[in-house]
């Protein structure tokens, strides 16, 4: 599916400026998409098409990603704070964010420090920081869609555990939808259900098809999440 457009923000008072892409109709429900370490917008093309029909559809490259800036630094928070601007600037509030791996935990310090930007938080196979075995890649030879050094920040960041953050999970004010990647993923189920415990109004479904869940079944997982959605009206 074509984007109906794909532009170039600048981030006021962050340096920098973000591509993205936007779908569906101008007057649609607000629906934020945020990509994995590595991917890009692009990523979630394939569930774009059932989620544009009824929403407006923002799907960014993130810092260090794709066709938006790279930057001398990077943490979660730096990107959360880069998409908080680039909301805000958009006129973007009470909006279905959807992240996946790292723009999960992008997604979840956004509606930490700003939950009147989301109304409703879907998790794909991801959780707050916590330590596991994560082999860092080596740097690339050839030019890449994104910037190693936020690779091994990130990577860093997420294996190091973040007890703010899985506090925080307790005071989350939306429903939050968590969608764990099954046996083959990294992520392991025990965390993803204790994460779903914490959060007051959670839900936890299960697909067996590892972390990239909407790149493997993208009509189940937008279906599941279109439903999800529907039940909540």
């Amino acid at each position: 599916m074509v984007a109906q457009t794909r532009t170039r923000l600048p981030l006021p008072g962050r340096g920098a400026a973000y591509v993205y892409d936007v779908y569906g109709p101008e007057d649609g429900l607000p629906m934020v998409l945020l990509h994995e370490l590595g991917g890009s917008a692009k990523r979630w093309q394939e569930v774009v098409p059932p989620f544009a029909a009824e929403h407006r559809v923002h799907a960014f490259d993130m810092r260090g990603h794709g066709d938006s800036d790279w930057a001398s630094d990077y943490s979660h928070r730096l990107i959360a704070d880069d998409v908080i601007v680039a909301m805000d600037s958009l006129g973007i509030s009470g909006a279905v964010v959807v992240g996946h791996s790292t723009g999960g935990n992008v997604a979840l310090l956004v509606a930490m420090h700003r939950p009147d930007l989301v109304s409703r938080l879907v998790l794909e196979d991801v959780v707050p920081p916590a330590p596991r075995r994560r082999r860092l890649p080596g740097r690339a030879t050839r030019p890449m869609p994104h910037d190693w050094e936020c690779i091994a920040s990130l990577l860093v960041e997420a294996t190091t555990y973040d007890a703010w953050m899985w506090e925080q999970l307790e005071l989350l004010p939306m429903p939050t939808l968590l969608v764990a990647g099954g046996g083959n993923s990294h992520i392991p189920l025990d965390d993803l259900e204790k994460a779903a415990l914490r959060i007051p109004e959670a839900d936890l479904v299960h697909f067996d098809v590892g972390h990239f869940v909407h790149r493997n079944q993208p009509q189940e997982f937008a279906d599941t999440v279109l439903a999800w959605l529907a039940s909540l009206r």
